[in-house]
């Protein structure tokens, strides 16, 4: 028993050594393909640099010729067969405004894109970028695609979106950053989509605090908020953020021409607010006989928007409660109702 053991660990020892041997010291590697993850960085020599170029400079040549339709086939032929040479930018960028040319904005754009993705270093790449916001803005102005190339589609405002959002991916730093998380945001108010507006507000504000468009987001946020608000019977939730914000633009921008707006807007949702604490008050005062409770969201009424018709109710509850008034029931609410029938 001893001896088959003694066999059966030499043999193991024996075939892990020559696995060893044969695919180098990492016993990850034992059981695979020693070419297996091995990738060939696919770099377009001088030759190929040299014929790309030449092919790029034709092709230009046809496109000042007004031969648009052959330059764009040469512009294809270099995309195709220098994938990665430095002309293939170029061809790629004439390619996208040859389309953007034809309406064809989403197509146009995604030729922007591979630069983006392949060509990073691209020496125009602001105008790549320049060019891409010029095609998501297109699509969000209404452009629609073709079907069968004759008969109008859809507008495109999820596509705008989408191209908008690779905008501020592929240039952060640059001034279209901010503009496209703005333009999300309109975008996403035509698709009666409040919450991917309010994300991309929430992201300009934070990662561009310094931009032109600060304000414009402060304010467009508390709006987005404000339309949320279903009424004073509701969960106030989007009150408050409504409340906040319009609180913080008038801090941060004292000087901005929507200064009265945003006040009396602000009012407005602050009486909205201190109402729905009233309602809360006047349930613990007429149905629940509990003065303590409602005393409680009567001051608050008051605290929330002291100048507000709902705040003088709350005043004058407080001053029934303190007299010994006792509210009425919902029955002699009922009975009340009846006999003025």
């Amino acid at each position: 028993m001893q001896r088959t053991q003694v066999t059966i660990l030499s043999l193991w020892l024996f075939l892990a050594s020559t696995l060893q041997a044969e695919n180098g010291l990492n016993p990850l590697n034992w059981f695979g393909n020693e070419d297996e993850g091995v990738f060939a960085l696919d770099i377009a020599n001088a030759a190929e640099e040299a014929e790309a170029a030449s092919k790029l400079t034709n092709g230009k040549a046809k496109l000042e010729a007004g031969s648009i339709w052959s330059a764009d086939r040469t512009f294809k032929k270099i995309i195709k067969t220098y994938p990665t040479a430095k002309a293939t930018a170029e061809a790629h960028f004439l390619r996208g405004k040859i389309l953007m040319s034809k309406g064809r904005w989403v197509k146009a754009f995604n030729q922007f894109q591979e630069i983006a993705v392949k060509h990073p270093d691209y020496k125009h790449f602001d105008q790549v970028i320049s060019a891409q916001f010029d095609c998501a803005t297109a699509l969000m102005e209404g452009a629609r695609g073709r079907i069968l190339w004759v008969i109008p589609g859809f507008k495109q405002y999820g596509e705008a979106v989408k191209e908008f959002e690779l905008i501020v991916r592929n240039a952060p730093y640059s001034d279209y950053a901010p503009l496209a998380l703005m333009n999300i945001a309109l975008v996403s108010e035509l698709k009666e989509n409040p919450e991917e507006a309010i994300d991309a507000l929430d992201r300009l504000i934070n990662y561009y605090p310094q931009s032109m468009l600060a304000p414009d987001a402060y304010y467009n946020m508390a709006e987005t908020y404000a339309n949320l608000v279903k009424g004073d019977e509701y969960d106030q939730g989007s009150t408050r953020q409504a409340i906040s914000y319009y609180e913080d633009f008038l801090i941060l921008f004292p000087q901005s021409n929507y200064l009265g707006e945003v006040e009396g807007n602000l009012d407005a949702m602050e009486d909205l607010l201190a109402r729905s604490r009233l309602n809360l008050g006047d349930f613990y005062y007429n149905y629940r006989s509990n003065n303590t409770a409602a005393l409680v969201f009567y001051n608050e009424t008051i605290t929330i928007a002291p100048e507000s018709d709902a705040a003088e109710e709350a005043r004058q509850r407080i001053t029934n409660i303190e007299s010994g008034i006792n509210p009425i029931s919902g029955a002699s609410i009922l009975r009340t109702l009846l006999r003025a029938e």
